[in-house]
C-alpha cells in the first residue's frame, strides 16, 4: 500500500513509519519542516510540506494514496486547537474520499471522552463502569477534547456515506523509550487533590511509542476488521506503584463502587476490544524497579 502520514514531522510519526516502511510506501506530510537529524527520513520517504486545513494541499496529498494514518493535529486546547484539529479531518476525509482511499487509522485520544486535564466543569464525570471501556458515553467540554470527539464522528460519517474504513484510536501520554528509563513516580503525598476527576486518570495512563505505532500498522494492515470502531490504546497497568484501588480510595473515592473488579495495578482503560478485533497489545510496560522511586 501507499500509506500517508499526516503529523509526519511529529515525534509518533517516526515510530508509525517504522514500522510500516518495511511492507509499504510511506509518504509523509506535515506544516511543518523535518526536524534536524531526519535526513534519513528525507532519503526514503517522501516528505510534501504543507498546511492540511488548506484544502488543495490534501486533495495533492491524497492522489494515489491507498491508506492514510492521520496524526496531524495540535495537542493541547490552545485558541486555534478546535478550527485546526476539525478543518483538517474533514478536509482530508473529503481529499480521501474523492481520491478513493478506503483505510484510515485516526488518532484521536482518551480526551475524547472527556475526561481529562482540560475538563472544564468541576461537577463529577458521569462514569457508568469500571475499567472504562468504548461504550462509556462521551462527555467532551473542552476544545481540544471535543475536537477530538467531533472528528470521531467525521470519521463515522465518512464511513457511513463513502465506506471509508476508520478506527479511531483513543491513545494515551505517548512515551518515548527514553523516557521509560529516567521515569520515577512522584511520592503520594506529592500528588495535587484535582478539581475534577480526569487530571489524575490521565497522569496514571500511558502507551510506548513503539506500542502506539503497532496500533496503526495493525489498523491499516487488518483486512477482516470492523468497517468503523473506536479503540483504547493504553497499557495495561498505570504508571504508579500503589494498587489502583487505593488510588481511587484516595484521589476518587466517588468511584469506590465502579472499582469492584479492579486489581493490582490495572489501568482504569481496558483494550479488549483493541486486542479481539485488532489483535493488539501492549509489549513494553515500565519496569517494576522503576516504580520504587529514588533518583533514576
Amino acid at each position: 500500500m501507499r500509506v500517508l502520514i499526516t503529523g509526519g514531522a511529529g515525534k509518533l510519526a517516526q515510530y508509525v513509519a517504522q514500522a510500516l516502511c518495511d511492507r509499504h510506501e510511506v509518504i509523509l506530510t506535515d506544516k511543518n519542516p523535518l526536524p534536524e537529524g531526519c535526513e534519513d527520513v528525507r532519503k526514503h520517504m517522501p516528505f510534501l510540506q504543507g498546511d492540511l486545513t488548506h484544502k488543495e494541499h490534501c486533495f495533492r496529498v491524497t492522489e494515489g494514496i491507498d491508506a492514510i494514518a492521520h496524526l496531524g493535529a495540535i495537542a493541547g486546547a490552545g485558541p486555534d486547537t478546535f478550527m485546526v484539529n476539525t478543518v483538517s479531518t474533514w478536509n482530508l476525509y473529503e481529499s480521501a474520499q474523492a481520491h478513493g482511499v478506503k483505510r484510515v487509522a485516526l488518532a484521536s485520544s482518551i480526551n475524547a471522552l472527556g475526561l481529562g486535564p482540560y475538563r472544564v466543569s468541576e461537577k463529577g464525570f458521569p462514569l457508568q463502569r469500571l475499567p472504562i471501556d468504548e461504550e462509556q458515553l462521551a462527555d467532551p467540554q473542552d476544545n481540544y477534547s471535543l475536537s477530538k470527539y467531533v472528528n470521531e464522528l467525521t470519521a463515522r460519517a465518512f464511513f457511513s456515506a463513502y465506506g471509508i474504513r476508520t478506527h479511531c484510536l483513543r491513545l494515551c501520554g505517548i512515551w518515548r523509550p527514553e523516557w521509560f528509563e529516567t521515569y520515577r513516580p512522584r511520592p503520594l503525598e506529592q500528588l495535587k487533590r484535582p478539581n475534577h476527576e480526569g487530571y489524575l486518570v490521565s497522569t496514571w495512563h500511558y502507551v510506548h511509542s513503539v506500542d502506539a505505532a503497532e496500533a496503526f500498522r495493525l489498523s491499516l494492515e487488518a483486512d477482516d476488521a470492523p468497517g468503523f470502531a473506536v479503540y483504547y490504546v493504553v497499557a495495561p497497568s498505570t504508571n504508579r506503584p500503589e494498587p489502583t484501588r487505593d488510588l481511587i480510595a484516595r484521589f476518587l473515592p466517588q468511584w469506590l463502587p465502579l472499582a469492584e473488579g479492579i486489581t493490582g495495578r490495572q489501568g482504569l482503560y481496558s483494550t479488549t476490544k483493541i486486542g479481539r478485533e485488532l489483535g493488539w497489545q501492549a509489549r513494553y510496560l515500565l519496569p517494576e524497579e522503576h516504580l520504587k522511586g529514588g533518583t533514576p
